[in-house]
């Protein structure tokens, strides 16, 4: 996973960087230079990953996904390869599979992002107190202050996190407004056309905030989740 990967080698670089700032030029030229070559290394690395990932494996996935997704409301089989267990629920009509289809990935992304938040959260209150300690500290030379501040304010600490919240916030949001429409019953049209705008909401969303959804986490809730879609399903005779 590319996603997971850059998370773990963003978390080594912060370290390289501070070893590279504590270990003096003039007495220690040899690993001073080994941890230099190994920083610039590791970034450029690090961008080619994440670069992959945004170009290349991420709208991969998303496309066999929707593919996948359109197959099941359509009946029609637009990839050879379709996922097994997911899905299935009753309803004939095209539009209708679309709304249930919708409320169940809205269901496992809502849930899925609520766990991962918690760990996020942890992450990013350990670098912030950390920051604290630095910028507080009389003792701390710039250029510490410096990399804690790139440390906290890069793209995979804070900014990864509140993009993580917004995804959660705006997955159960979509969940809640296409639970309430099959409880509403709306008149054909007006349901064609908020299943429509449910869904475009809800790719709009993820496209934006640019997470990767957790896999082993996908693995671990996912027969819990399965029960809960279960029970769902018969609430709303779907």
């Amino acid at each position: 996973n590319s996603n997971y990967l850059s998370i773990r080698l963003f978390a080594f670089i912060a370290l390289v960087s501070v070893l590279l700032l504590l270990v003096d030029r003039d007495s220690h030229p040899l690993w001073h230079s080994v941890l230099a070559i190994l920083f610039v290394f590791l970034v450029i690395f690090l961008f080619l990953i994440g670069l992959m990932a945004r170009l290349y494996f991420t709208p991969r996935a998303e496309e066999k996904r929707r593919q996948d997704f359109l197959s099941n409301a359509f009946h029609i089989p637009l990839t050879h390869e379709r996922t097994i267990g997911y899905y299935n629920n009753d309803l004939t009509g095209s539009i209708d599979r679309i709304a249930a289809q919708l409320l169940e990935n809205s269901l496992f992304t809502k849930t899925i992002t609520r766990t991962m938040a918690r760990r996020e959260r942890i992450l990013v209150l350990l670098y912030f107190a950390v920051y604290l300690l630095i910028i507080l500290n009389r003792d701390s030379n710039l250029e510490l202050i410096t990399i804690a501040s790139q440390v906290l304010f890069s793209e995979q600490a804070l900014s990864r996190c509140i993009r993580l919240e917004w995804l959660r916030m705006r997955s159960e949001k979509i969940f809640d407004e296409v639970y309430r429409m099959f409880q509403s019953k709306p008149d054909t049209d007006n349901f064609q056309v908020q299943t429509l705008d449910f869904l475009i909401d809800y790719e709009s969303t993820k496209a934006t905030a640019g997470i990767t959804l957790s896999s082993k986490l996908f693995n671990r809730l996912n027969p819990s989740l399965s029960q809960e879609w279960e029970y769902i399903k018969k609430v709303l005779y779907i």
